[in-house]
């Protein structure tokens, strides 16, 4: 198991977090990402014919089409922060970065979603605030 970041390669993710607290050390949100994609992609590794379409699926919708990967990437960073989904957030905005985002559009991406997702919403903007420092982008 290979895990990049800041997660520890012998443990889940969940594991890591709480050694992490143990040690009282905060995880990067680069490293909860990491985690989390190895955790999800591991799933698949148990494949099945369902799997399989799922991963064809994502993949596709996610091709510039009518609207560019950057534009549906932000689109679905909007929904994964109204939807409160960690890997969700991390992941599309991780995407919409190596898509060619800018920290602004990013978060003007993170008003609309305050807009339709109330104070859930917003308290799960930290963690793109959190996550564009990391990469420096603020």
């Amino acid at each position: 198991m290979s895990v990049v970041g800041n997660a520890h390669p012998k443990y889940t993710f969940y594991e890591t977090v709480n050694i992490y607290s143990k040690q009282g050390k905060a995880m990067t949100k680069t490293g909860e990402l990491d985690a989390i994609r190895e955790n999800f992609l591991g799933f698949f590794e148990h494949g099945s014919e369902i799997n399989e379409k799922f991963k064809d699926h994502y993949d596709n919708v996610y091709k510039d089409g009518l609207l560019d990967a950057k534009t549906k990437r932000l689109i679905a960073l909007c929904g994964g922060i109204v939807a409160g989904c960690k890997g969700c957030i991390l992941g599309q905005t991780d995407h919409a970065i190596k898509h060619g985002a800018s920290a602004d559009e990013i978060l003007e991406v993170c008003s609309i979603a305050i807009s339709l997702g109330g104070t859930l919403a917003g308290s799960q903007v930290a963690m793109v605030v959190e996550f564009i420092k990391e990469q420096g982008m603020i």
